[in-house]
């Protein structure tokens, strides 16, 4: 399975080099939320079991497909989300221009200053390119947008709209109705009219958004649960 990753990402390389290219690649872009580390390759394995045998079953009419529109199987991509994607391009992009100016020096024999291998300009007018146009990495459109002042109930509401990443021309309508996993997170009355009507929605007034529990913070939390005398049911 390694070659024939390998022969996929690194095809014409060396052996050795597609071996690596491949491990590489099942640690940092196969399942990276299990972790980036070689010792998470049997986890994500039996990860993947897992998805086959739900897939096999739901297709043996054994188990329903899961709802899509559950709030349990949904994520919110907040700012933070979105000014690293932003960081991580901008970065990359300092980087290679650090290479080639690097390059560049070596080739043609000259001393290279601080300052001309490092061009904080270019890591600075990529983050302010996004913010100030709004065009963000990965193709998206009004991830910045000037924040609504008309009153101090439009700013929360702006503040707190969540917006839907699927497309306003289909309808949608499973997507764009309320779902009883929605009570206490998400407004039931607040949205626009038109096109957006149902993939633009709002925050409800006292809904807090977790940020995920590490694994310390995980098994504490079992072992309240299992203090509260509460069994666990296979």
């Amino acid at each position: 399975a390694i070659k024939y990753i390998g022969n996929r990402v690194a095809k014409g390389m060396t052996e050795e080099y597609r071996i690596k290219r491949a491990e590489d690649v099942i640690d940092r872009y196969l399942l990276p939320h299990m972790g980036i580390e070689s010792d998470k390759r049997y986890d994500k394995a039996i990860y993947l079991a897992e998805m086959t045998e739900m897939l096999l079953q739901v297709i043996e009419g054994q188990r329903e497909p899961h709802d899509k529109d559950h709030y349990t199987n949904k994520r919110l991509r907040v700012s933070g989300d979105f000014m690293e994607d932003l960081c991580r391009v901008a970065f990359s992009s300092l980087t290679r221009d650090m290479s080639y100016q690097l390059e560049r020096s070596l080739s043609r024999g000259k001393e290279l200053s601080i300052k001309q291998a490092v061009r904080s300009d270019v890591l600075t007018e990529n983050i302010k390119h996004a913010i100030a146009t709004g065009n963000w990495v990965g193709g998206r459109a009004g991830v910045s947008q000037l924040l609504d002042r008309v009153s101090y109930m439009a700013t929360l509401s702006h503040l707190r709209r969540v917006v839907s990443p699927l497309t306003r021309s289909q309808p949608h309508f499973e997507a764009r109705d309320l779902h009883p996993t929605q009570f206490g997170k998400i407004c039931p009355n607040e949205t626009p009219e038109g096109p957006n009507c149902g993939l633009v929605k709002n925050l409800a007034l006292m809904c807090k958004i977790s940020e995920g529990f590490e694994d310390e913070e995980d098994q504490k939390l079992v072992n309240i649960i299992r203090d509260m005398d509460v069994e666990m049911i296979d």
